[in-house]
């Protein structure tokens, strides 16, 4: 039967750390033996032949999280990362199951050929109830401990592994493979999924109730093997309920005498969740040891009719064991091209550091990063351009990015970044993204395959946040000014350093009498309205907001036929940055009714309120009056 596995919320891989004993072990300079590998009183797990925990190690209750004392009705196991259990009951009419195998299938066939059927499993010792597995990375080994392996100290992957079958009148002949490809089961009695080179299948033999035990370790090799694609690489033989191979890098156990289960049991013969003698299995195998570097996707446990490595197969149970696993990690950084605003295209460039880790057991292939967030332009939504910079890091066959940086064409096109990445790698990508956007909240997703050319299931996705301490968002974000400034003169006065009159003209009268209108006063004036913003433009929009107006001269934000205009400043320091108005105006009276010409003055104020075109932040210039007298200081004018 094949299970989807359920996410546990326990840590991930918790092997590094499993209490004062292992800690002793593992840490400082002390190194795990080679002989210790996994059955031990160092290793991480109780190889012991029950399932429930007596010490400090893990077993397979609280691997699935089922708490002593064991309740009535049982717990339901809940699988997390690097674990499986699979569930094999009967749950078809007629004592069938979904999992049995169809016709003559063996072990040293293409998966492709395997076939599977709803039926009842005969006979009774044949059939597989539940199947499980847990993994675990193990540090300390010493450098070179095996041909191939580093030269420091470092981890191993040990896989450990069980079944329970309903019957126990007869040998028990199992078999469990650790598939690279994700194997499951397809259409019309067809499996998906196939071999690859390095697929592990161990083997094991309880003959006359224990009392002759085998263990083999096989390597799917393709071809030119001991058994043709199947190639021994370990065995081992006891005249007891246990079995290792010489080295320890595998052991099998079984029940010797009735032992309770942790999750739902029903035997053939015997009393419910109490597994009789032999009806419980359970082994570890160092895969590091044996394999070299490898991770898996699936978990078959199986019966086979005899022990012959060519025997038919009789049950199964397939499940998921995601050992394969990548991580990806996206922030925006901020230096001298990022943030970096375009403020006459609108737009903001960002550089974004992509982190691809390799946290599973094993390498992957064929990565590739896709961009979630790239878009074209639409309506008045700007574009979304990013484009891969620069590849560094640990990959194998990382991709050469050509000057420009190699850009994503969309959000569903994933690009190539590296052909391979060894466990414990990571790949560092730097993009650049020119956007509309600030900040410009931007995701990645990653894929991989656990085998060169395999399906890409290994995959992982990242979103920039605001809530995600270290993502980079708030330093990533451009601050955006808006500043207005005002200057007002009388047409006459030059101004001073800095303010000066960019209007003056030698000769410019402030007021004047015009002999058009009866020789009544005519005040003229010059307003210069300025960007105190180099990052982007300003605008005064009468229907957002803005406001141009002077107190004598009126509404400035309006054409001579009196129709509203829009006023866009440049980006302080740049042509266009500044606009003026130079008009006159009848006065209706000096200040303050002042009767005597030599002290009559006019005075009038502006005023301006923008927005900035980018953030539509409101900025509201200071007011400025001009005062401008109709009898201006003279050497002969009275001083009274």
């Amino acid at each position: 039967m094949v299970t989807r596995k359920e996410k546990s919320t326990r840590k991930r891989w918790p092997i590094a750390a499993l209490g004062v004993a292992l800690g002793a072990v593992i840490g400082g300079v002390a190194v795990l033996s080679n002989a210790l590998a996994v059955h031990q009183a160092s290793a991480p797990f109780e190889l012991d032949g029950n399932p429930t925990r007596d010490g400090a190690m893990d077993d397979w209750n609280n691997v699935f999280n089922l708490p002593l004392p064991y309740p009535t009705p049982r717990g339901v196991p809940t699988a997390g990362d690097g674990e499986s259990f699979v569930v094999d009951n009967a749950t078809l009419p007629g004592g069938k199951e979904l999992s049995a195998w169809s016709g003559s299938n063996k072990d040293i066939d293409l998966i492709g050929t395997w076939e599977y059927k709803a039926a009842k499993v005969v006979p009774d010792k044949d059939n597989i109830t539940n199947a499980y597995a847990k993994a675990y990375k193990v540090g300390g080994f010493a450098g070179g401990d095996f041909p191939g392996h580093p030269a420091g100290v470092h981890e191993h992957l040990i896989i450990y592994f069980g079944a329970d079958r309903f019957a126990n009148n007869g040998d028990a002949a199992l078999g469990f493979w650790f598939f690279q490809d994700d194997v499951g089961l397809g259409p019309n009695g067809s499996f998906i999924g196939e071999h690859e080179i390095g697929d592990v299948l161990v083997q094991v033999d309880f003959v006359q109730g224990g009392s002759s035990s085998e263990v083999q370790i096989f390597k799917w090799v393709g071809s030119g093997g001991n058994f043709g694609a199947l190639q021994e690489i370990k065995f081992g033989a006891s005249n007891g309920a246990e079995v290792c191979t010489t080295d320890d890098t595998a052991c099998a156990i079984t029940n010797e005498s009735p032992t309770a289960s942790p999750w739902a049991f029903t035997p053939k013969f015997g009393v419910d969740n109490i597994f009789p003698n032999e009806s419980f299995f359970e082994a570890g195998i160092d895969i590091t040891a044996l394999v070299g570097e490898v991770c898996f996707s699936s978990f078959m446990a199986e019966t086979r009719s005899s022990h012959s490595e060519t025997a038919e197969l009789k049950d199964f149970a397939l499940g998921d064991f995601d050992l394969c696993s990548v991580d990806v990690e996206k922030t925006c950084l901020a230096d001298a091209q990022s943030p970096v605003v375009d403020p006459v295209n609108e737009t903001f460039q960002t550089k974004h550091q992509v982190t691809i880790n390799n946290d599973g057991f094993g390498a992957i292939y064929d990565i590739e990063l896709r961009d979630n967030a790239v878009a074209a332009a639409s309506g008045n939504t700007k574009a979304k351009v990013c484009a891969i910079a620069s590849i560094t890091g640990d990959g194998v066959g990382m991709e050469t990015v050509p000057t420009g940086g190699t850009v994503f064409p969309n959000n569903t096109t994933f690009l190539p970044i590296a052909d391979a990445l060894p466990a414990g790698g990571s790949v560092t990508v730097t993009m650049m993204c020119i956007t509309g956007e600030n900040p410009f909240t931007n995701g990645v997703s990653v894929r991989a395959a656990a085998t060169t050319g395999g399906a890409q299931t290994v995959t992982d996705s990242d979103t920039e946040s605001d809530q995600v301490p270290g993502d980079g968002l708030a330093q990533c974000t451009k601050t955006l000014d808006t500043g207005l400034k005002l200057l007002k003169f009388c047409q006459g006065d030059p101004g001073e350093s800095p303010d000066v009159n960019p209007l003056y003209q030698a000769g410019d009268l402030s007021v004047f009498l015009n002999p058009a209108t009866g020789y009544k006063p005519e005040v003229c004036v010059d307003i210069v309205l300025s960007s105190t913003t180099s990052n982007q433009r300003m605008v005064l929009d009468p229907n957002n907001g803005g406001v141009f107006t002077d107190s004598d001269l009126g509404n400035l934000l309006q054409d001579a036929s009196g129709q509203p205009i829009v006023i866009t400043l440049e980006p302080m320091g740049s042509t266009g940055d500044t606009y003026t108005v130079s008009r006159c105006y009848t006065p209706t009276a000096p200040d303050g009714n002042q009767t005597d010409p030599g002290l009559a003055t006019y005075s009038d104020t502006v005023n301006a309120t923008g927005r900035g075109k980018i953030n539509n932040a409101t900025a509201v210039a200071t007011p400025k009056t001009a005062t401008c007298k109709l009898c201006p200081t003279c050497p002969d004018c009275p001083s009274d």
